[in-house]
């Protein structure tokens, strides 16, 4: 794997280019292994990171502000088309359950932007 991301101005950067720097910092923020090559690429280019890292919180944000309306607007519809209580408590538990898994992975999102935002300014 080539460090373009080093190497290249981010002008130059296809949207390709940087879908394949996301995926990297996707899976240093799930803690998949990363290759030794993908952690030096992701540490030489803290700003780019912190980028994708912004990104990734945003658009997440939207996702959940999403899902609150999707959920409401849900329940209504199943309460008027006369869905048992129970199906109702199992769609909001279900849903829940989504909504807590992306509040998990946007506390991790935070965590490793501080830690990056951290090595930026100890440079």
């Amino acid at each position: 794997m080539t460090d373009i991301w080093s190497t290249s101005e981010i002008s130059e950067l296809t949207d390709s280019d940087l879908k394949s720097f996301q995926e990297i910092v996707l899976r240093d923020v799930k803690n998949k292994p990363c290759t030794s090559e993908e952690k030096t690429i992701l540490f030489n280019n803290l700003d780019l990171w912190l980028f994708c890292l912004r990104n990734l919180r945003k658009e997440l944000e939207l996702q959940l502000t999403q899902f609150k309306v999707n959920t409401k607007a849900e329940t209504k519809n199943m309460r008027d088309n006369y869905a048992s209580q129970d199906q109702i408590e199992q769609y909001i538990i279900e849903e829940n359950q989504w909504r807590n898994n992306a509040i998990k992975f946007l506390t991790a999102i935070e965590r490793k932007t501080l830690y990056v935002k951290l090595m930026i300014s100890s440079e």
